[in-house]
């Protein structure tokens, strides 16, 4: 699981390369009138939650700290990927953990669930991969559709089952 999280974090690093702080930065109608940027730091801020709470054994998504930085400045994630990368190595996968999240709209009824740190590590690479696929979609309406390849924001079960399908 940490390879696969790793690959998928390489993978926004790759095209953050590609970008300039103007794509990056861009409200996109497609995008809700966010942009790239706020995409990559929401992605970013999971995985975040993720390593801070795999110390403290508690994860909760609620509380991440959206920070604007990332989502206006392409060296300042880039830099914060190249940090994941490294914390990933240095997680227990196999270590329980207790998430809690409020799924009111009041704020006041917050839900605990035991988990684990791959249970969560898995999480962030799907939740990745679903933002990834918007971003694609903005990439295409900015004509920069060639930044990424076939599978960036595509499920690996769908590229499996596209593999397989071709290949009959």
């Amino acid at each position: 699981m940490k390879s696969v999280a790793k690959d998928n974090l390489n993978q926004l690093k790759s095209l953050l390369s590609e970008l300039n702080e103007n794509q990056y930065r861009a409200s996109l109608d497609i995008l809700s009138r966010a942009s790239i940027g706020k995409h990559i730091r929401h992605i970013l801020d999971l995985y975040l939650q993720l390593i801070d709470g795999a110390r403290k054994r508690r994860i909760t998504y609620d509380d991440r700290n959206r920070d604007v930085s990332i989502e206006i400045d392409i060296d300042v994630a880039i830099q914060k990927i190249n940090q994941l990368i490294i914390d990933i190595d240095n997680i227990d996968e196999q270590e329980a953990v207790k998430f809690e999240s409020d799924y009111s709209i009041t704020g006041e009824s917050p839900d605990k669930i035991m988990s684990s740190v791959a249970r969560e590590l898995a999480y962030c690479i799907e939740h990745s991969i679903h933002h990834q696929a918007l971003i694609k979609a903005a990439l295409i309406t900015l004509g920069l559709r060639h930044l990424v390849d076939n599978n960036f924001g595509v499920a690996y079960s769908t590229i499996r089952h596209r593999d397989n399908t071709c290949a009959q």
